[in-house]
């Protein structure tokens, strides 16, 4: 089991009071809302199943898993590697530009939870520009220097995207607070599949395939009114 300490740090990360920017994103649910494309509370629910299972888990979570691990070893080239592919496979800027908010806010407010090494030589190749800063891979790295399990990281990591997509459906769309802790609970088991099978992949299978958001998200980028950043 995860000590008390190590626990309370991943609850921290996950916290919307945690300040990284993550809850100003719908992560494309705006675009879809505004284009009349999802509507109700299951529209909503099927959009964020569809994105966690195709998009975040095999690309972010992928990318998550493989950062903790080689983080472990101090490996900073082949931290490097896994972030210029996942940015890599973010196509629109908006969603380029959101992971690296992320990542770098979640880096500059962490170094107390680290010990220096590999977390703080990664941050200054990010700060630097010398590295994208994904927010999954901070996150990995963020969590071994933290002694966060991979697994209970990836977590964070879901239950993160998962919750400013809901708070994002609150504002958007007449979907409840009831309705909202539905698809939350009922996200537990759907993922459960994806998460054990994503687990064994190395870096170099990361996978991304949501076209039709991808392309929604490059409009939303022009739309006339906005009110998330992507």
């Amino acid at each position: 089991m995860t000590d008390a300490k190590s626990f309370l740090a991943a609850l921290q990360l996950a916290d919307s009071f945690f300040p990284t920017g993550m809850y100003a994103h719908s992560h494309g649910l705006e675009a879809m809302a505004a284009r009349g494309l999802v509507v109700t509370a299951g529209d909503v629910e099927e959009f964020l199943v569809g994105q966690l299972t195709w998009s975040v888990l095999p690309g972010d979570g992928v990318a998550l898993l493989n950062s903790h691990r080689v983080a472990a070893f101090s490996d900073l080239e082949s931290l490097i590697r896994i972030d210029q592919l996942l940015w890599a496979l973010k196509l629109p800027s908006e969603v380029r530009a959101a992971s690296a908010q992320f990542g770098r806010r979640l880096l500059a407010e962490t170094r107390f939870m680290g010990d220096g090494g590999v977390q703080a030589g990664y941050a200054d190749m990010v700060m630097r520009r010398e590295s994208p800063g994904n927010g999954a891979v901070a996150l990995g790295v963020v969590a071994q220097g933290a002694g966060i399990a991979a697994g209970e990281a990836l977590l964070v990591l879901c239950h993160g995207h998962a919750v400013s997509v809901l708070g994002a459906a609150m504002r958007l769309l007449p979907v409840s607070h009831t309705d909202a802790q539905g698809i939350r609970g009922r996200l537990h088991a759907n993922l459960e599949g994806t998460m054990d099978e994503i687990r064994g992949r190395s870096w170099e299978e990361m996978t991304s395939f949501c076209p039709g958001l991808d392309i929604l998200s490059m409009r939303h980028e022009s739309d006339d009114l906005r009110v998330f950043a992507s």
